[in-house]
């Protein structure tokens, strides 16, 4: 996937997003940080053709997205959005089924096809012994894991996530990127997530994008991107940098502090 100069705005006055460009490499894990309000979910929509850029262009497989269908563009990419909702009398394997929407018409009949996809999307999640459970009888973790289930129904070769482990507490958040991993390493999912937690993108990520107020100030994988530099720059906030055999590269936060500019760049 390539983001070619993406600009966006709301009221098509003000830019939230300011000449963006990326590449997502395919069968790798893209994290995008960044504060508040500086743009991640934004991207994410315009990625997603979710939202319509003012100026720029997202190509997939040698093609804008804007012109692929939507149930098309459904067979290439799936999104679990931050915030999800659905009636609470729904089973898993219900709302899991509804993955398969993108691969169907109103005149077809539920195909093997169908029913090999939902059980394998259930399997990955480690929701089979849930299965027959309504969302209103499942914890934050689990009712998480099914919307990433029903994202895995579409089959699709890419998988968007928007900030997964909101609202989740530690043991949640860690399954949940745990499941992530594997779909990328087992599966060759190409992922692309947005997270608050920097240590936690550092620890899952391939690559990361770092943004402040609608810009990409750097990428790359998480030992060129993550600096103390970087983090004042884009967080005001002064930090070590430490590495450490068993748990890698991690960082600790130490104070706020004034910024440190870096300059914008492209992907």
């Amino acid at each position: 996937m390539d983001i070619k100069d993406i600009t966006f705005s709301y009221d098509r006055k003000t830019d939230r997003l300011h000449a963006i460009n990326a590449v997502i490499e395919p069968g790798r894990i893209t994290t995008i940080i960044g504060p508040n309000g500086c743009g991640k979910s934004t991207l994410l929509s315009v990625m997603s053709n979710n939202a319509t850029p003012r100026l720029g262009q997202v190509i997939l497989d040698g093609k804008e997205i804007a012109r692929y269908k939507p149930k098309e563009l459904a067979r290439q990419l799936a999104v679990v959005h931050q915030q999800n909702e659905a009636p609470s009398d729904l089973t898993v394997e219900k709302l899991v089924s509804f993955g398969r929407l993108p691969h169907k018409n109103m005149f077809t009949a539920r195909r093997d096809e169908d029913e090999q996809a939902v059980e394998w999307a259930i399997a990955c999640t480690n929701l089979e012994e849930r299965r027959t459970r309504t969302l209103d009888q499942l914890s934050g973790g689990e009712r998480q894991r099914v919307w990433i289930a029903m994202a895995l129904a579409q089959r699709t070769p890419i998988l968007f996530l928007d900030e997964p482990t909101t609202y989740l507490d530690m043991y949640y958040q860690l399954e949940i990127l745990e499941l992530i991993r594997q779909l990328n390493q087992e599966h060759g999912l190409t992922i692309v997530m947005v997270l608050h937690d920097i240590n936690q993108a550092i620890r899952y990520s391939d690559v990361m994008i770092a943004m402040k107020e609608g810009r990409i100030i750097t990428n790359g994988p998480p030992a060129k991107v993550v600096t103390s530099d970087m983090i004042q720059a884009v967080y005001g906030v002064e930090v070590v940098v430490r590495h450490d055999a068993e748990a890698g590269m991690y960082l600790i936060p130490i104070g706020v502090g004034a910024s440190v500019h870096l300059q914008a760049q492209g992907v």
